[in-house]
């Protein structure tokens, strides 16, 4: 089993997509003919919803308010991803977690936390 998708609720919509279309590496993005939400679909498959604030889903589903994300990255790709953070303009606190790996802590404008993280769970 693996996450398909998550979604978080944004002020400007435009603004984030724009963001996370610059931060996270994906094939492509899916929009609706509202503009009342977009998928960034990620380079494995999964999608990254954000949805206009106060959007409501399938069953009157309402995105993350404030929500709390990590990416798995590989060690390698740790330097890229806080280059694109500093690009970016973006605060970020970096992590060492006491097996060694690494997190790079951020949060983007609606609030939401997000990380790259080198850890496995397994």
């Amino acid at each position: 089993m693996r996450m398909l998708e998550m979604h978080i609720g944004v002020s400007d919509i435009n603004k984030s997509l724009a963001f996370y279309r610059q931060l996270l590496p994906h094939k492509r993005v899916i929009e609706d003919d509202e503009n009342k939400q977009v998928f960034i679909v990620l380079e494995d498959g999964t999608a990254f919803g954000i949805w206009e604030a106060g959007y409501r889903g399938v069953l009157n589903g309402l995105p993350a308010k404030h929500l709390h994300f990590a990416f798995q990255i590989k060690p390698e790709e740790y330097d890229t991803f806080k280059q694109k953070l500093e690009d970016l303009g973006v605060e970020f606190l970096e992590h060492k977690w006491t097996d060694g790996e690494r997190s790079l802590y951020f949060f983007d404008a609606d609030g939401h936390q997000g990380e790259f993280m080198t850890k496995e769970w397994s």
